[in-house]
């Protein structure tokens, strides 16, 4: 009887076992097949494998699953702390001028938009010569350039003044009508040049034109040029500017110290010829 349940036992195992191996046992969860799994660490560390380099730049392990791609000894490459190359330099721009264009183009392909142009010098007003301090009997005594002054008529002591400071011309514009001989005499004792030019209204063309040439001769200077009231030297000194391009606002203010004025009516004679001779040029 034992005998007979041991073979029905093993007998039902083997059925089973060969049931599991068929195909219509798969739909059971204990005949279905398991994926590989790798078996479990043993520790909580993972370790990377043991064929496998830890270190940069080490050579792999015989055997080992990864290729070599230089050689073993091949050093790592070393960085540099600074650039190889120099940067270029830096272009500085002078600023642009006051009032003023850039004195660079815009951008580089620039045809000329925004470089430093000519402009024309615009006429700034001058300042009115400087009178130095006064000399012994030389009125209204004014120095200019060039070795020139002006003033008026000297006393006694105004021609030994002049002489004494290295003038070598005086010159005398008078009116018409007037006696220069006494005038002559003294410049003559003292040793200086003498020049007399009738300055009028009616002959300022040629009252000028004979005074440009006479204060442009180099002979003649240092000269101080003299009238009686101041008036027709003003005259003639701006106009004399106003040859020089100078606008009539700066003409003005340079002369005015020199005696010009339209307040008398000698002084109003002379500005209507200034302004019929200006029409005229």
């Amino acid at each position: 009887m034992i005998r007979s349940l041991f073979l029905f036992t093993a007998m039902t195992g083997l059925l089973a076992a060969g049931c599991c191996e068929h195909k219509c046992c798969l739909n059971k969860p204990d005949c279905r097949p398991k994926p590989y799994q790798p078996s479990a660490p043993n520790g909580p560390i993972l370790l990377p494998p043991a064929n496998l380099p830890t270190t940069p730049g080490a050579p792999a392990a015989p055997g080992s699953l990864v290729p070599s791609v230089g050689p073993a000894n091949y050093p790592p490459p070393v960085l540099p702390s600074t650039p190889s190359f120099k940067p270029a330099p830096e272009v500085l721009f002078p600023d642009p001028l006051p009032g003023g264009t850039s004195s660079r183009g815009i951008a580089p392909m620039d045809r000329g938009l925004g470089i430093l142009q000519n402009p024309a010098k615009a006429q700034t007003t001058p300042e009115p010569p400087v009178v130095p301090a006064a000399m012994t009997g030389l009125p209204g005594f004014t120095k200019l350039p060039n070795g020139l002054a002006s003033g008026r008529k000297p006393d006694l002591d105004g021609f030994a003044t002049l002489k004494h400071a290295g003038y070598r011309t005086v010159i005398y514009l008078y009116s018409a009508g007037t006696d220069v001989s006494a005038t002559r005499d003294l410049a003559g004792k003292r040793g200086l040049a003498f020049v007399s030019i009738e300055t009028t209204p009616e002959n300022l063309t040629a009252s000028l034109e004979a005074f440009n040439s006479t204060i442009a001769d180099k002979t003649v200077r240092p000269a101080y040029v003299f009238d009686d009231d101041g008036v027709r030297a003003g005259v003639l000194w701006y106009l004399h500017f106003r040859s020089l391009n100078l606008n009539d606002d700066a003409a003005r203010v340079m002369a005015k110290p020199l005696g010009l004025t339209d307040r008398s009516a000698e002084g109003q004679a002379f500005e209507l010829a200034i302004q019929k001779y200006l029409a005229s040029r």
